[in-house]
């Protein structure tokens, strides 16, 4: 066995006193009584502009690279009839920005990398994507019975 000269890390510190460290109750309290929440009408289809929060490189279940990328669309874009967003924005995940090495990725990743503005070149790091913005245009889907916003279409702002 060799022995260390290096001494072990100190304990972590106990900050019982922490609101970061406080347990969280189990119990949840609405402002309405949950069986009477109806669905929410989504973010009106149209085009906006957005801001991307985050961008990641995913492996889809089909075992190919896509970049999920959170687009932003920020509460002062609501049309003046639309009551029922979320007053910090909408938040969109974009999923159709394949990252594959084959002709017909790479030209739909340098479109969607023009559309936000990102530096072309033989090597991208999706992370510097985030901060960019873009037009986007919202559509909506049905998925389990539930209407929720989607992104069609990216192009420069």
């Amino acid at each position: 066995m060799v022995s260390s000269s290096v001494p072990p890390p100190p304990p972590p510190t106990a900050h019982k006193d922490s609101a970061m460290t406080e347990e969280l109750s189990s119990i949840v309290e609405y402002s309405v009584n949950l069986k009477d929440q109806e669905e929410p009408e989504p973010l009106p289809a149209g085009e906006y502009t957005a801001v991307i929060r985050d961008a990641e490189k995913r492996l889809s279940q089909r075992e190919t690279f896509y970049a999920a990328v959170t687009f932003v669309i920020s509460a002062d874009q609501y049309p003046a009839d639309f009551t029922e967003g979320n007053p910090d924005g909408t938040v969109i995940i974009y999923r159709r920005c394949s990252l594959e090495d084959n002709p017909q990725a790479r030209y739909g990743c340098r479109r969607f990398i023009e559309a936000i503005g990102g530096k072309l070149s033989k090597q991208i790091d999706v992370k510097e994507w985030i901060g960019t913005e873009a037009a986007v245009e919202v559509e909506h889907d049905t998925y389990e019975g539930v209407t929720r916003p989607v992104v069609s279409r990216v192009r420069a702002a």
